[in-house]
């Protein structure tokens, strides 16, 4: 990013850090990173993590779902 302001309207899931607070669809949810899940009768996959707050509740997002627009995934950045 190298000092440059990036409008939140034009970020990509990918362009997030692990520990950023977001809202998806309204819930307060944390961005976890890319982790290692185990899904039954599969393995385990490398997916983008979300957290919610309050509820043990996690989204899932695939590696190649990183090109997604925040906005278009109803995802907001907050401060």
């Amino acid at each position: 990013m190298n000092g440059k302001k990036i409008k939140h309207n034009t970020m990509r899931i990918s362009d997030l850090k692990p520990g950023q607070k977001v809202s998806i669809n309204g819930m307060m949810a944390e961005y976890k990173g890319i982790q290692k899940i185990r899904i039954i009768n599969f393995g385990k996959v490398e997916k983008r993590v979300f957290q919610y707050e309050g509820i043990n509740n996690y989204k899932y997002y695939s590696l190649n779902e990183g090109s997604k627009m925040l906005k278009n995934e109803k995802i907001r950045l907050l401060k």
